[in-house]
């Protein structure tokens, strides 16, 4: 799947606050800061697993072409024909058919309390994917949010 301009352009911004050299390269210890910066929140144990994924040579750096490759995949991860499904839940909560938009958390909140009555911490759930604090949450925020394996992350990961 090809990026578009603007996710390459808010990729590079990302890169390059982090490029403290100025060589095309950032340190593996920030690629956590730069996947938030770009909407890619990822847990810690996740990270660690994407940096020896990516850093062949072990060397301590990501170059751009390495970190925009991660990002595409992370974005686009499980694209598929059943992420219509997720799609179209986005619309009916208020989001757009091409991903855009987004859906007000307190909507969200009601609704998986009042009308779904499911007893999970949808608050707590929330805050975590929305890390820019607006409120809202975008398409990636959702798809997060409603991942199964998201809910069991912190259960099976940790000793």
């Amino acid at each position: 799947m090809n990026l578009s301009e603007e996710d390459i352009e808010q990729c590079q911004r990302a890169f390059n606050d982090l490029d403290d050299r100025g060589e095309g390269e950032i340190m593996t210890d920030d690629l956590e800061v730069a996947l938030e910066t770009v909407g890619l929140k990822q847990k810690p144990h996740k990270v660690h697993k994407l940096i020896s994924e990516i850093d062949d040579g072990n060397n301590g750096r990501i170059k751009f072409k390495e970190f925009l490759g991660l990002y595409a995949r992370l974005k686009y991860a499980g694209l598929q024909d059943d992420d219509q499904d997720m799609i179209d839940a986005f619309v009916a909560m208020g989001g757009n058919e091409d991903k855009t938009g987004n859906i007000d958390a307190e909507k969200l909140i009601r609704i998986i309390k009042n009308e779904f009555e499911l007893t999970i911490d949808i608050e707590g759930l929330i805050k975590e994917v929305d890390t820019d604090g607006s409120g809202v949450i975008e398409f990636g925020e959702f798809k997060e949010l409603l991942k199964t394996n998201y809910l069991q992350d912190d259960e099976n990961e940790y000793p």
